[in-house]
């Protein structure tokens, strides 16, 4: 059995001039189909899908597991955005296909994107969808169609490049000859039903026209997002001498070089396109199923984080970004204001007593004066000369000078009650002796 790749991205109805946010990698020599749908400011979408989808096929070529290669994924989302300023905040989806071991494919998943089975005819979605609408059907609180409808429906909880963990979940499931299994970004989930989708992938027998007919029925629908889909068909034929290419938005896609040659993510606002060629499908365990022993082994799991909507995201960086030089400015003028208000003393009386304050008399802007040093001094206690320059707050700029000034009002307070205590104790009044009479009455 070998496997026959078609896929197809576009901007979209909605977003036209914009960049694509979507990201394809289909590479037949490791038997490796992915898709990202980005998330960020100016750019940032784009950057975030790329470069997850280009950490990916350099972890499967080393040899790396499906979980473990989304993993060094998200650590190359996560490092990109914290090491530029202008890619703070970016993220996305991922969901991956690799032939396994027999007739099966191992899917790894982490978002909205999604992964579907069509088996028999019967159309099954593969992987479960971490966004919020998506946990509220699973716990009974929002029927599917509610769900379809919600306004907070692109909203997810888990996705690539938010923290340096990430949750992977992992999927084995069994091919048959016929059977078609298709990835696609939830620009073309939003805008096709499911039952649609099966009926287009029934109808296309051959997989690139398969996933351009599912890009055009989003585009017909509206085409509120960028949109991609990749299909795969399982088959018994003789391998094609030319493989499937990458419909993008560009007028004519045309096919790539020969499938050897395709061994690098492509972002799918790219205008070449993919060959996506013929691959092997091997040997899986079960089906539909994801295994716990895939995941990280020994390492704990990060909660899920709740994500803004792509473009409420987008919004909020370019106010955020707006807003941080204004705040800079504000906070420095707040410190400068700060640090002139409290650079000065002053001494005054408060509720009668001689008081040493910091601050500027009256406050400034908020930043009202704080006492240093309260004495026992009242007005009585000072020279008339002193008690006027307390009277008007006699000010400072140096703290010590201040403490010198009021070690000296009390300095001379007690000398002058020493002076007054000397000259109390001299000028008591003596009391007259009655004089003698020698000669007596």
């Amino acid at each position: 059995m070998r496997l026959v790749a078609g896929a197809a991205t576009d901007v979209g109805r909605v977003r036209q001039g914009k960049p694509n946010e979507d990201a394809v990698l289909v590479d037949d020599r490791l038997h490796l189909f992915a898709v990202a749908d980005g998330m960020g400011g100016h750019r940032a979408g784009e950057v975030a899908s790329a470069t997850a989808l280009e950490a990916l096929r350099a972890a499967i070529a080393s040899g790396r597991p499906v979980p473990d290669a989304i993993a060094s994924a998200n650590s190359a989302v996560f490092s990109k955005a914290f090491d530029d300023p202008e890619l703070r905040g970016m993220g996305t989806t991922i969901t991956v296909a690799v032939a396994g071991d027999g007739q099966a494919i191992v899917v790894g998943h982490v978002g909205d994107s999604r992964a579907y089975h069509l088996h028999d005819g019967e159309l099954v979605q593969i992987t479960e969808d971490h966004s919020l609408v998506e946990e509220l059907v699973r716990e009974g609180r929002l029927t599917p169609e509610q769900a379809s409808v919600h306004p907070q429906r692109s909203i997810i909880t888990r996705a690539l490049g938010v923290d340096e963990q990430v949750q992977v979940d992992v999927y084995d499931v069994d091919l048959a000859t016929g059977d078609r299994v298709l990835l696609c970004s939830d620009g073309l989930t939003s805008m096709v039903r499911p039952n649609d989708i099966a009926r287009i992938l029934r109808r296309e027998d051959d997989p690139t026209r398969a996933a351009e007919a599912l890009v055009d029925a989003a585009n017909a629908a509206g085409g509120e997002d960028n949109v991609t889909a990749v299909v795969l068909a399982a088959s018994d034929d003789a391998p094609a001498e030319e493989g499937a290419a990458v419909a993008t938005d560009t007028p004519a896609a045309t096919t790539a070089a020969a499938p050897e040659d395709i061994t690098r993510a492509t972002p799918a606002s790219a205008p070449d396109a993919v060959d996506t060629g013929v691959v092997s499908v091997v040997d899986a365990v079960g089906a539909h199923e994801p295994r716990a022993d895939d995941a990280l082994p020994d390492e704990p799991l990060p909660e899920p984080i709740r994500l803004a909507p792509k473009g409420t995201a987008r919004r909020i960086l370019r106010v955020v970004l707006w807003l941080l030089p204004v705040l800079v400015v504000i906070a420095v003028a707040i410190g400068a204001v700060g640090w002139y208000a409290r650079k000065a003393f002053f001494v005054a009386f408060d509720n009668g007593r001689v008081t040493l304050f910091q601050g500027r008399p009256g406050g400034v802007l908020g930043f009202n004066p704080t006492v240093k040093q309260r004495t026992k001094l009242t007005a009585n206690d000072l020279s008339p000369a002193d008690r006027a320059d307390v009277s008007a707050k006699k000010r400072f700029t140096d703290e010590a000078k201040a403490k010198r000034y009021v070690a000296a009002l009390k300095s001379k307070a007690a000398e002058r009650a020493a002076v007054a205590a000397t000259t109390t104790t001299t000028s008591a009044p003596t009391v007259p002796t009655a004089p003698l009479n020698p000669s007596g009455p």
